[in-house]
């Protein structure tokens, strides 16, 4: 027997980046890529219209790895907010995913992440929305994170249908400027 799990709600299009205003809530935290997101704007137009829909605001860094990982989700726990979302590339949605999983199960280690389809019921605490900004991984869609320990010099995949976003948004805007290579 196979299981494909879809995110509930998934905009494709130009523009689609401003369906966040339609989000419910109160606090949302932000996890973004590398500069290429604040240069374009789109960072800032994400955040604009979170605030515009009543929602107090803060950014996470985003480096998928361990480390960010721990520090991002002890920020939620302080912060709590009801909407993780995520702008960028693979590696910020990958991050967003894990520190999710930590913010809603502090309890719960890195190892206990790597258990393949072993996660408790997310959305306890919040829900997830990712933005790519590129094509190729699309996590944004997906039940699957990688992780990297540093440390060990390791990538470790996280694997399990609790992660798949709540809503998705493709929005071939946030591919201007960016390298060829990633836009097919």
């Amino acid at each position: 027997m196979g299981r494909f799990t879809n995110p509930r709600d998934l905009y494709l299009g130009e523009g689609a980046r401003h369906e966040v205003k339609n989000l419910k809530g109160s606090r949302a935290v932000i996890v973004s890529g590398g500069s290429s997101m604040r240069r374009g704007g789109f960072l800032q137009e994400i955040q604009a219209d979170l605030e515009s829909a009543g929602f107090e605001v803060r950014l996470v860094e985003s480096d998928p790895s361990v480390e960010t990982v721990m520090r991002g989700a002890a920020f939620m726990a302080e912060f709590s907010p009801d909407w993780i979302v995520a702008i960028g590339g693979g590696s910020p949605i990958d991050a967003a995913k894990a520190m999710w999983i930590k913010y809603e199960y502090p309890e719960t280690t890195f190892e206990d992440m790597c258990k393949v389809f072993g996660l408790p019921e997310l959305r306890t605490k919040a829900h997830f929305c990712a933005i790519s900004s590129t094509s190729g991984t699309a996590t944004e869609v997906t039940a699957f994170s990688i992780i990297t320990d540093y440390e060990r010099g390791v990538k470790y995949p996280i694997a399990d249908f609790q992660i798949t976003p709540d809503i998705a948004i493709v929005d071939p805007e946030l591919m201007d400027g960016m390298p060829r290579s990633l836009k097919v």
